[in-house]
């Protein structure tokens, strides 16, 4: 999950930079500004990210952005449950192919001098990820510990990411902060694979052909249920990127 909200953060590369004592930073040739009274904003954002996709395949060095494909992940944690499941999974060492392949299908923006509300319809055509991870599942009183490999791959995805915020001043100048962020990914199938899901390997493989098989019921339990998770990060992922640049500089206005 975390993958799609990496993505998201491309929408803000199109003005988001280090902010430092010189407020004319001089930003990379690649990166276009958008006004945020300009009449065609959505367009202007959409043109924006879909030109950085390229750029950011090994990332930009100059504003501490990391390389997105592969994109590497340290370590994540995510939890599910309902009245008879628990399942929790520790991720480590996790790595991301394919995300500089998204394609921006259209962006619906609007912004003034106090908010900013935006929606961005992304697809992927593959995403690949694999890594390590520990996991625990229980089931009523059943209980497994797992612990191994993992590789997942999802075909044709398409997201939504749907973002609002206002602006706040602080020290004679004013920031934009997120306050809602919420998504709904669709894909369109999955593959997943992995080791020491049980010790016995047949049994290993009896829960892989389970997974495979019902897959679109399982996905659609569990992503209202690990939106607790995901969308205070990405918030905070937002608001630490605009919390150093002022929002005449994010979104400036246009002299019309």
């Amino acid at each position: 999950m975390k993958v799609l909200l990496l993505l998201c953060a491309l929408c803000v590369l199109s003005s988001a930079v280090e902010f430092q004592d010189d407020p004319e930073v001089e930003l990379p040739s690649f990166m276009r500004i958008c006004n945020r009274n300009d009449p065609e904003l959505g367009q202007c954002i959409k043109d924006s990210i879909q030109q950085l996709l390229p750029e950011l395949t090994n990332g930009i060095p100059s504003i501490d952005f990391p390389a997105i494909d592969p994109f590497t992940q340290d370590s994540s944690y995510y939890e599910f449950k309902n009245e008879q499941i628990f399942g929790s999974m520790h991720i480590k060492n996790a790595k991301t192919y394919g995300l500089s392949q998204a394609k921006i299908k259209d962006v619906r923006a609007s912004a003034d001098d106090t908010s900013f509300k935006m929606e961005v319809d992304v697809h992927f055509p593959k995403i690949i990820t694999e890594g390590k991870y520990k996991g625990e599942g229980r089931y009523n009183v059943i209980k497994v510990v797992s612990k191994g490999f993992f590789n997942v791959t999802t075909i044709d995805v398409s997201v939504t990411w749907k973002i609002s915020g206002h602006t706040t001043q602080r020290q004679g100048e004013e920031y934009l902060v997120i306050d809602k962020f919420n998504m709904s990914p669709e894909v369109g199938d999955m593959k997943v694979f992995a080791t020491g899901l049980f010790p016995d390997p047949g049994m290993n493989q009896v829960a892989l052909d389970f997974v495979n098989q019902y897959w679109p019921s399982l996905y659609k339990q569990m992503l209202p249920e690990t939106r607790r998770t995901w969308e205070p990060l990405m918030i905070d992922m937002f608001n630490k990127m605009f919390n150093r640049v002022p929002y005449r500089r994010l979104l400036p206005k246009a002299d019309l």
